[in-house]
């Protein structure tokens, strides 16, 4: 699936409880982004004031960590709402049937990439 033409719609039918996780992994993800901008503004003072350096490479190191283990969580997240509720995107905007069981193919995520890059 093409889930920068899907997510905008697939985010309409999440529920407040799925949004709220979402949001929040999204917001730990800023939070780091933040902590690296520290990382650099201590970085600049270290040319004038060596100690500045230590605080840098402090900040650096955790912000990549927090970094790393945000998106994973971000991504997985996301993962998990495309799966647990691409089926209903699916059948509300009807290219498959609610009695047809099993999971969705890659030619049904085609499907709906086209329909909404076309309506686009």
């Amino acid at each position: 699936m093409d889930l920068a033409v899907l997510w905008p719609r697939l985010w309409l039918l999440l529920p407040e409880p799925a949004v709220r996780q979402i949001q929040s992994a999204r917001d730990s993800f800023g939070a780091a982004g933040r902590l690296t901008a520290w990382a650099l503004g201590y970085a600049l003072l270290a040319c004038w004031w060596w100690p500045a350096a230590l605080a840098a490479v402090g900040c650096a190191v955790v912000a990549r960590s927090r970094a790393r283990s945000a998106l994973a969580a971000l991504a997985g997240l996301i993962e998990a709402a495309v799966d647990v509720h691409g089926r209903e995107l699916a059948t509300r905007i009807g290219l498959v049937s609610p009695e047809t069981p099993g999971r969705l193919t890659p030619d049904t995520g085609d499907d709906m990439s086209a329909l909404f890059r076309k309506a686009e």
